[in-house]
């Protein structure tokens, strides 16, 4: 008849003892809570505001939009005033507008040098007359052919100055109109060179109020990040913020990390058990094979294993 026999597999006493105790303590007994039961306050995220330089960054930015805008329109104002000038010098170059630039005052001198031209043609004539008469050939025809000469001359002479005096008068206008279209191009060309420079100040402006604003905000930023000091004192940045809350929440899971090396020790770390048998009485096999094992445990004494050693140091341990 086979015999029967009961194992009960249990932990060391001082084991369980501080299995309860740690139990306890996150389940709470004896009327108090444990940490399980405890709420804990988990702390706000918090957000840094914006630093002084950043809010100067931002209103300097605000006061300067559309800073550009009256150079633009004085580019625009002189650039109109370039290109009537540029207009007015090709329509000056115009063929039809070359009697603009002749002299007004070259027919009155045309019509004066004509006078003089008819009063000493009028002389040599009263003269060729007088001597005439003094040869006794007055009336004659030969007479008459130094008349017809002297007329024929003066109407030469008159038409010459005539022709000298106009083509004087046009070739002075032409120059004129010449010199009058260049420099009215001339000054167009630096009027459009001047709405340039005005336009390029307002860019240039733009661009480094640009730059400061960026400065401004970078050197904002690190205040952000890192804090500054302030009429109140000094004022934590984004990474004070967040390193306080951090540091809390480290705080808070101080204990549980406790609590969890506590139950990685009792859970094995060293692992310790005793077994407790009740049996029936051993027969002679049984004790036989009881010596045997006996001797196996001797000779891990003497190998320098012992169970009751690592006991011990768990014991001094939760001591």
């Amino acid at each position: 008849m086979a015999e029967e026999y009961t194992q009960i597999t249990r932990q060391a006493p001082f084991i369980e003892e501080r299995v309860e105790k740690l139990l306890a303590s996150i389940f709470g007994g004896g009327g108090l809570k444990g940490l399980a039961e405890t709420p804990t306050e988990v702390p706000a995220y918090e957000v840094a505001g914006l630093s002084p330089l950043q809010i100067q960054a931002m209103e300097r930015a605000q006061a300067g939009l559309g800073a550009y805008q009256p150079y633009l329109e004085a580019a625009g104002s002189t650039i109109g005033t370039g290109l009537g000038a540029l207009e007015a010098a090709t329509k000056t170059l115009d063929p039809s507008q070359i009697s603009t630039f002749m002299d007004p005052y070259q027919q009155e001198v045309t019509q004066q040098a004509l006078a003089e031209f008819d009063r000493q043609a009028q002389m040599a004539q009263s003269q060729a007359a007088s001597e005439a008469i003094q040869a006794g050939a007055f009336g004659g025809g030969r007479e008459g052919v130094q008349r017809a000469e002297l007329g024929r001359n003066l109407q030469q002479v008159k038409s010459q100055r005539i022709f000298e005096d106009l083509s004087r008068n046009f070739l002075q206008a032409q120059q004129a109109q010449q010199r009058t279209a260049q420099q009215l191009g001339s000054v167009g060309a630096q009027t459009l060179q001047a709405a340039q420079a005005q336009a390029g100040l307002g860019e240039l402006g733009q661009q480094l109020s640009g730059q400061d604003i960026n400065r401004l905000l970078g050197l904002g930023s690190m205040q952000q990040q890192f804090g500054y000091s302030g009429p109140g004192g000094f004022m934590p940045g984004q990474a004070q913020l967040d390193a306080a809350r951090q540091t809390t929440l480290a705080q808070q899971k101080e204990p549980f990390e406790r609590i969890a090396f506590a139950s990685d020790i009792l859970r094995g770390v060293p692992s310790s058990q005793i077994t407790y048998a009740q049996t029936p009485a051993p027969s002679t096999f049984q004790q036989i094979a009881g010596l045997g094992i006996a001797g196996l445990g001797a000779l891990g004494g003497i190998g320098g294993g012992s169970i009751s050693g690592g006991i011990s140091s768990l014991q001094n341990f939760f001591r």
